[in-house]
């Protein structure tokens, strides 16, 4: 995480403004967290530097570890194998308390009806009531894989309704420009059909064939 505070806030800033769909296409489907990921609480894009967690089966050792890192915008990432509930409602207030940006579980979570009225947004693969807890460490701040994509310590997640997008600290400048400029295409082509023309019509006067 060597970027500086005021570049970390503009590049926070930038992808917020975007949505995680026009991001996956400036990054040409680089990143993109494979489907399965459901939203279970938050609104909007929600954007912050992955700090990560390699959950021993059961055992929150590793969250705790990652949490020592983390500071206020940052979006906690866990891999969490079995079958065991990772997040609650205790630890999603916790992360509130703490400013995060949001959650991804790779795996289960409880409380699902509390952590829906919370202000932060959680992305998980299920429910369930169960939480075993094992004692083994796990690791922390390392690089994880999540839907097929390797999350690294300070890269940055963009997180809303459809997935979630991971995007390296070195491509955000590019991405975020290109994805602008998606942005621009797509509220042209829209412009378009909202006078009467056809999504093939549209398409055909702002999309170079």
């Amino acid at each position: 995480m060597s970027q500086t505070e005021p570049a970390i806030e503009d590049a926070a800033r930038a992808l917020a403004s975007l949505s995680s769909s026009i991001v996956a296409d400036a990054a040409a489907g680089r990143g993109v967290v494979a489907p399965g990921l459901q939203r279970f609480a938050g609104k909007g894009t929600a954007v912050g530097r992955a700090v990560t967690a390699a959950c021993a089966e059961g055992s929150l050792v590793a969250i705790f570890s990652a949490l020592d890192a983390a500071r206020p915008g940052d979006f906690l990432c866990i891999s969490a194998p079995g079958a065991s509930a990772y997040l609650g409602d205790l630890l999603a207030a916790d992360l509130v308390r703490r400013d995060m940006a949001g959650i991804i579980v790779d795996g289960l979570i409880r409380d699902r009806a509390a952590i829906a009225d919370l202000p932060i947004t959680v992305l998980a693969r299920g429910v369930t009531p169960v939480a075993r807890r094992g004692r083994e460490p796990g690791l922390s701040m390392i690089p994880i894989e999540i839907g097929g994509v390797t999350i690294r310590p300070g890269d940055w997640i963009i997180a809303d309704d459809d997935g979630a997008v991971v995007v390296a600290p070195d491509e955000v400048e590019a991405v975020v420009a290109t994805a602008r400029e998606h942005a621009r295409i797509e509220e042209r082509i829209m412009a378009h059909i909202e006078a009467g023309a056809t999504i093939m019509e549209a398409v055909g006067r702002e999309v170079p064939q």
